[in-house]
């Protein structure tokens, strides 16, 4: 029976042992800051998977699988596995309507729930129609503080400002609600979309002295802009989408946009550069209240907990400022779209409207995008709701009330957990026997097992990390049996006489990648473009599994059995 000293016998002792020395200082990373466990872990399991692909080496790449299996089983212990409502119930939050509501209103009023409960980073949240006059809203029990927050964002509209040039032009409280509506085609004078309101003598007379003199300016409109707070970015976020006519532009650059976006008379948002604070972290809050918000994962949020801040973390998309960037008209440079602080457009002020007259009704155009007529007259469809809603506050088109929250049990329940867990198990026992009957050695079986449960810890590490439901299991099991599948090939391969051993793993290895490649282009579909949330477990653990396979656990079963028979 081989052995694993056998098998690291001869290796490139040094690479080996940097990549065991660095697993053992991730887990401890992971031990002694649990707030930030999960990013380690990924941020670990990434570099690790990484030196494996770049050193190329037999040894290294059973040494690599081995140091990530000891990651994973590290992370559910530290970490804990997060099972969705199928497994550990939840709470409902019931959504009473005041009137009954027709399809399409219903409709728009879910998907606003959706996205305003998603702004928590909540990683499972049903929202669900009852009839015309009730909606449901389920959420994991597993964060009493999100549920609170949650139920209190949905009792609430929304706090719209619209700033100039660092001063508010013009507010909620301005606009007459009752006149949001959009534009008949016939009067857009070639726009695509628009939305037209109109605003109090108080908000004319403000909004005429605030952008006189600002043509072409930004008009930056907020939905519950942050107040007394600090927001610090990562370099890799602020210049993702900073381009002019497709050149990316400096970080200054992409630096004095997002300050300049986020300057208001009296409130300033100040702006940090993550990696420029990781080197010498000197922030200090201004009082007790002082948000930092942050990148979901950065390690700086304990630094910044400790430093007194209350720190809101963001999703890496929410930290991704967008930009509109021309070379031919500065002033109307901006960042047009930065959700983690509310920031939602940005239009230019037509120079008609900064002529300091005051006007009480105001239209906000643009153009559609789309390769036809039916996509470009979907996304003006879709831009003049958003914007329609932006002016409103982000309520909702009727008015609710929010019911008393119940306890949900799990559908399927802990029960139900512990015999998915043993169908796993069950699952690996029935590929043994087939193994077993199918080579009758011994040398072959306990690698393939081996391969096959080191997948399932990981898979079960990566996914628990996040939110393991139903689906997620279910992509499991494909998982692991696809798995199995490619490990066949590599051994009936290895089995082959005549040819050299390095053209049969050639040829095994061009069967794999073709069955990956087809297993993630059918997946893909299912999890980008379906919006069906009960599958996007499936097809994410289908493709983890996959991709784990071909760079990871094939390269190293393969290292194995080439051992053996040689």
């Amino acid at each position: 029976m081989i052995t694993l000293a056998e098998i690291m016998k001869g290796a490139r002792t040094r690479e080996v042992a940097a990549i065991f020395l660095f697993t053992l200082l991730a887990c401890a990373a992971m031990y002694a800051m649990k707030p930030s466990g999960v990013a380690i872990y990924i941020g670990s399991l990434l570099a690790v998977a990484i030196a494996i692909s770049f050193l190329k080496s037999d040894n290294v790449r059973v040494a690599g699988l081995f140091a990530i299996v000891l990651l994973s089983a590290f992370s559910i212990w530290s970490n804990g596995v997060k099972y969705g409502i199928d497994f550990s119930g939840g709470v409902r939050l019931p959504v009473l309507l005041e009137q009954p509501v027709g399809t399409v209103v219903m409709e728009e009023m879910v998907n606003t729930i959706k996205t305003r409960a998603a702004s928590f980073g909540l990683t499972e949240v049903k929202v669900r129609p009852i009839g015309d006059s009730e909606i449901y809203v389920e959420l994991p029990a597993s964060d009493p503080q999100l549920i609170r927050d949650v139920e209190k964002l949905l009792s609430q509209q929304g706090v719209y400002q619209g700033i100039v040039d660092g001063k508010v032009a013009i507010s909620g409280e301005d606009i007459y609600s009752g006149s949001i509506t959009a534009v008949p085609p016939q009067y857009l004078h070639g726009a695509d979309w628009g939305v037209q309101f109109s605003v109090t003598k108080r908000g004319a007379q403000r909004f005429a002295e605030v952008a006189k003199g600002k043509a072409n300016y930004p008009l930056y409109m907020f939905l519950d802009r942050p107040s007394n707070a600090i927001v610090i970015v990562g370099e890799k976020e602020l210049l993702a989408n900073a381009k002019s006519a497709g050149t990316p532009v400096s970080k200054a650059t992409a630096y004095s946009l997002a300050e300049s976006a986020l300057r208001l008379e009296g409130d300033d948002i100040a702006v940090y550069i993550e990696e420029e604070i990781e080197k010498n972290f000197s922030l200090q809050p201004k009082n007790n209240k002082t948000k930092a918000i942050i990148k979901k994962g950065s390690a700086l949020a304990g630094k910044l907990r400790e430093a007194g801040f209350l720190v809101e973390e963001r999703s890496a998309e929410e930290m991704t400022p967008s930009y509109q960037i021309s070379p031919y008209l500065p002033t109307s440079n901006a960042v047009t779209v930065w959700k983690a602080v509310g920031l939602l457009s940005a239009p230019r002020l037509v120079p008609s409207v900064t002529e300091g007259l005051l006007n009480y009704g105001y239209t906000i155009s643009g153009p559609a995008s789309g390769a036809t007529q039916q996509e470009r007259t979907a996304d003006a469809l879709k831009k003049e709701r958003e914007l329609a809603s932006i002016l409103k506050g982000g309520a909702l088109p009727v008015q609710i009330t929010i019911g008393s929250r119940t306890v949900i049990p799990a559908p399927l329940g802990s029960e139900f957990l512990r015999l998915s867990l043993i169908g796993l198990a069950f699952a690996l026992l029935a590929i043994s026997l087939m193994v077993a009957l199918r080579y009758r050695r011994l040398q072959i079986i306990v690698p393939m097992l081996s391969i096959s449960f080191a997948e399932l810890i990981i898979l079960m590490a990566i996914l628990g990390s996040f939110t393991i439901d139903l689906s997620a299991m279910a992509g499991m099991l494909a998982a692991i049996g696809v798995g199995v599948d490619a490990q066949i090939v590599v051994t009936d391969e290895l089995l082959k006489k005549g040819e050299e051993a390095r053209k049969r793993m050639e040829k095994a290895f061009a069967i794999i990648t073709t069955s990956v490649t087809v297993a993630v282009v059918a997946m893909l579909p299912l999890l980008l473009i379906s919006g069906l949330v009960e599958i996007i477990g499936f097809a994410t653990a289908t493709i983890l599994g996959a991709l784990l396979g071909l760079f990871i656990s094939r390269p190293a079963y393969a290292a194995i059995v080439e051992h053996i028979f040689e």
